[in-house]
């Protein structure tokens, strides 16, 4: 025990290792980008603390275990060291306390708060700033130790105790809003803080306390002070994570705020056209002008096209929430300019006030997923939630709860819409369309409860759903006979990316015993970029085993013509837009034109969609399309009236 509890043995080996690590969590802590100042030049406060206790802890043990170094020194500079560590040492726990506040965004603006806070701290340097000149509380043996006198020497432990106790309170009531990684990190932080004092009572060594510090603090560096999470590392802003947090932390502390957002119309398109450089310098130059009109820290990113900016204690009616704003449709009015190019960008404002209009992190989910919707329409005045048709919430979450039980509940039904062929005069394919029909609301739009499916994830479920609906009419009805060639199947993009999806699909065929080449998929123009390989990937696999594949909504998107001239699809599905457009006026005639003749190009096959008069099919079928699809010939049709429809013009 002997070697545990004698100080000599590892007080200064303790006090080095302390201070390198102090050394490392500095160093790291610079390097890291610059985004939460406040908490930042905090936690940068703590480090130069902590170096302060852990470098005069150094010398005090040095003093005290070096005869050379006790003569060097001498008693009275020791006695100003082991003052000046016990100090800092009692400055920690309010730094600490301070860190806290800033993590959870809890400010003392208020001059009793802030005096109120500070006080214990001051008492404490106070105290050991009194034994320069008496001895009321301590004195110094002869081998320069500290000697408390009791028990006006206890009292200096209070304001540790303070602090303990606002920090937990703290702790308990907000890391909820936290990740448990770094909930974890924060009690942890605390623990070790703790510990140190029983360590140092029982081993007797202040160097074993330091070293906890130390140990606290590079945890510290590696959660809360690491900004991955936080910040965009394109823009510089907050990122949505961060968003969620402050906009927890100041509900859960009952705060009036408002967020001032900026919609960008058409970012993406304009990000993608310039270029990553440009496209970074962009969007890093409305962040640091944005980054003027609020607080450090409560400007955040959420995606190409929307900031938001946090004010608080802010409604959104008070004057500065329209002063902003109209600063920022000022500097809009204006181009940006990157590189030497000139960017002309347009905005549109919205406002959301907390917690009058939003109460909750997933109301605040609820209300962005409508206000984009309203952001669509490129209003220039600014949006406020009396402005959105709120119903659409309870509708949609009304609708999800519909679409998640869909398939148990029996409401789902595959639709065939014939599709004609003008070489043959037969109806030679059609495709299938998905049907939702509820008991109290009907029929549901695939346009409304497709995209919920995908949000909700039962789209996977749907799409086998409809494939083995499919393989079942091939297998059980006479379509064969009746000259029905292939179906049309919608593949999902969810579907897509699935890495078991080719040996899904060809088990389903196997099990209706339908041949590949009877089947052919819709993809659409418009699926994400990022995603693009996977998904080459599964349409070559597919396409091996002898399964098609169609380019739906094509002319609707911004693809690029010669990287789909390269996929091996077979159709290109004209848009039912398109052709409406086509025959409204001459220049949407000419476009149409033109897509057809580039897919005749590519020498792939035409379907028209959407053909609704007899007039629109003559002039269809002379421009050479292929297959023709609309209401002229069918509406789609239930199985059973898919099959007679056959039968009376195919039979």
């Amino acid at each position: 025990m002997e070697i545990l509890t004698n100080p000599q043995s590892h007080d200064i080996v303790f006090s080095i290792a302390s201070l390198l690590l102090i050394c490392v969590t500095f160093i790291i802590h610079i390097s890291e980008e610059n985004y939460y100042s406040k908490q930042r030049s905090v936690f940068g406060g703590i480090i130069a603390v902590a170096f302060m206790i852990n470098l005069m802890g150094l010398l005090h043990n040095i003093y005290v275990f070096s005869e050379p170094v006790d003569k060097l020194i001498g008693y009275e500079v020791n006695r100003y060291v082991v003052i000046m560590e016990k100090i800092f040492t009692y400055i920690m726990p309010f730094v600490s306390t301070r860190y806290v506040m800033s993590i959870f965004q809890i400010d003392s603006q208020r001059p009793y708060k802030k005096v109120i806070l500070i006080a214990p701290m001051l008492y404490s340097v106070l105290f050991y700033f009194s034994g320069t000149f008496m001895d009321f509380f301590f004195y110094f043996d002869q081998d320069g130790m500290i000697k408390y006198v009791y028990p006006q020497g206890a009292t200096v432990n209070f304001s540790v105790y303070l602090y303990l106790i606002f920090c937990l309170y703290m702790l308990i009531r907000y890391t909820k809003t936290l990740s448990t990684e770094k909930a974890t990190a924060i009690w942890i932080y605390f623990f070790l803080m703790m510990a140190g004092i029983p360590v140092r009572i029982i081993t007797k060594s202040s160097s074993i306390f330091e070293f906890c510090i130390s140990i606290a603090l590079l945890l510290c560096v590696y959660t809360f002070q690491n900004p991955s999470e936080f910040v965009d590392r394109m823009s510089g802003a907050g990122t949505r994570n961060a968003l969620t947090f402050a906009i927890s932390t100041n509900l859960i502390q009952k705060k009036d705020f408002t967020l001032l957002g900026i919609h960008i119309d058409r970012m993406s398109v304009v990000l993608g056209e310039n270029g990553m450089e440009v496209g970074s310098d962009l969007l890093v130059q409305i962040s640091q002008y944005l980054q003027q009109l609020c607080q450090p820290g409560n400007l955040f990113f959420l995606e190409p096209g929307d900031y938001l900016m946090l004010f608080p204690n802010i409604t959104p009616d008070e004057a500065i929430i329209e002063k902003t704003e109209d600063q920022i449709k000022k500097r809009f009015r204006e181009p940006w300019i990157v590189r030497g190019e000139s960017i002309k960008l347009f905005e549109t404002p919205f406002a959301l006030g907390f917690p009058e209009e939003i109460d909750s992190v997933e109301r605040f989910g609820e209300v962005k997923g409508v206000l984009d919707k309203a952001l669509m329409k490129q209003s220039r005045d600014i949006i406020r939630i009396s402005d959105l048709n709120m119903k659409i919430v309870e509708h949609d979450k009304k609708i999800d709860n519909i679409v998640k039980h869909a398939l148990e509940d029996g409401l789902l039904e595959v639709f065939y819409q014939p599709i004609y062929e003008p070489k043959t005069g037969k109806f030679s394919s059609c495709e299938a369309l998905l049907r939702l029909k509820d008991p109290q609301l009907g029929f549901i739009s695939p346009a409304i409860f497709m995209p919920i499916a995908e949000r909700n994830g039962t789209i996977l479920a749907i799409d086998r759903y409809v494939l083995a609906s499919v393989c079942e009419m091939l297998a059980t009805t006479e379509a064969r006979m009746l000259g029905l060639e292939y179906v049309e199947v919608n593949l999902s993009v969810v579907d897509c990316i699935q890495a078991n999806l080719s040996e899904n699909i060809l088990n389903t065929l196997r099990k209706y015993q339908v041949k590949p080449e009877e089947i052919n998929f819709e993809i659409t123009e418009t699926y994400e970029q990022g995603i693009t390989s996977v998904m080459n990937e599964n349409i070559e696999k597919l396409s091996d085993l002898g399964i098609t594949f169609s380019m739906d909504d094509f002319g609707t998107g911004y693809s690029n013509l010669a990287r789909i001239a390269t996929l091996p699809v077979k159709l290109f599905k004209l848009d039912k837009s398109i052709i409406q457009a086509a025959f409204d006026s001459e220049l949407s005639y000419m476009v149409m034109l033109n897509l057809i003749r580039i897919i005749k190009s590519l020498k792939k096959e035409i379907v028209a969609e959407g053909v609704e008069t007899g007039e629109q099919a003559r002039q269809i079928i002379k421009l050479g399309c292929d297959h023709i699809q609309g209401f002229f010939y069918a509406r789609p049709l239930p199985k059973d009236k898919f099959i007679e429809f056959l039968r009376d013009h195919n039979g």
